[in-house]
């Protein structure tokens, strides 16, 4: 009977996922995920949305900094074991992904710098628009302006932003989020255009078809935070 209850007694306090998790992220993609340092400590409105799941599954997380279209190889390949940096959820995606339940609406949104000529969505047709490689923004731009367009696209958002700065292009698709962040931090610089575009369902954590049982368990903790708090309390640390 002792034997027992220490077998049950370890199993509760051992961790939900005994192994580390090795997560792929973006290293550059404020607020939602930013390099702390150059020890691979990192911060952001995901970072800790991640560490708040982690914490409560008793797991070892570890970020791997990879491009945005690094993050769907690896996946694909079981490299990683899930995915992270605004991500959309779309049908196409779930094809080879599983995906959390969504914590965030995902949109785009087009953002050129304050001194430009584009002051509309009507203004973009004909111009060089830069986006980041991999993500649904090429073929969404491209549809919207029925090609007449010519989009150039960048492994990370800092090499985008860098090419606007370049006159590389004239004019940045981002995601909705992302493009607010450099407006309010940068406003003497930036500007945005248009409305955001609604993309997806939603952001959501990104896995391998091999983890439902990890995606069912952080959907679970999801719902916990958003019911006690949790999660307004880190939404409201990088959003107001």
């Amino acid at each position: 009977m002792r034997k027992i209850i220490l077998l049950l007694t370890v199993l509760l306090l051992s961790p939900l996922y005994a192994q580390t998790l090795n997560i792929g992220i973006l290293p550059y993609n404020p607020p939602f995920e930013m390099e702390a340092d150059q020890k691979n400590h990192f911060f952001g409105f995901e970072i800790d949305i991640m560490m708040e799941l982690c914490k409560r599954m008793q797991t070892d997380c570890h970020y791997i900094p990879l491009t945005f279209a690094e993050i769907f190889t690896k996946l694909l390949a079981n490299e990683i074991d899930l995915g992270l940096g605004t991500i959309s959820i779309t049908e196409q995606r779930r094809i080879n992904y599983l995906f959390s339940l969504p914590y965030m609406k995902s949109t785009g949104q087009f953002i050129t710098k304050i001194d430009s000529q584009i002051h509309g969505i009507d203004d973009i047709r004909n111009k060089r628009v830069g986006s980041v490689e991999g993500s649904l923004f090429k073929a969404i731009v491209l549809e919207k302006f029925n090609h007449e367009v010519v989009i150039i696209e960048y492994p990370t958002l800092a090499e985008v932003f860098q090419a606007l700065a370049d006159d590389k292009i004239d004019i940045v698709i981002a995601d909705g989020g992302v493009a607010k962040y450099w407006v309010v931090s940068n406003s003497h610089l930036f500007k945005l255009v248009g409305n955001e575009i609604p993309i997806g369902i939603g952001y959501g954590i990104m896995a391998n078809k091999k983890h439902k049982e990890l995606i069912e368990t952080i959907n679970k903790l999801l719902l916990d935070i958003e019911a006690d708090g949790s999660y307004l309390k880190i939404y409201k640390r990088y959003f107001g």
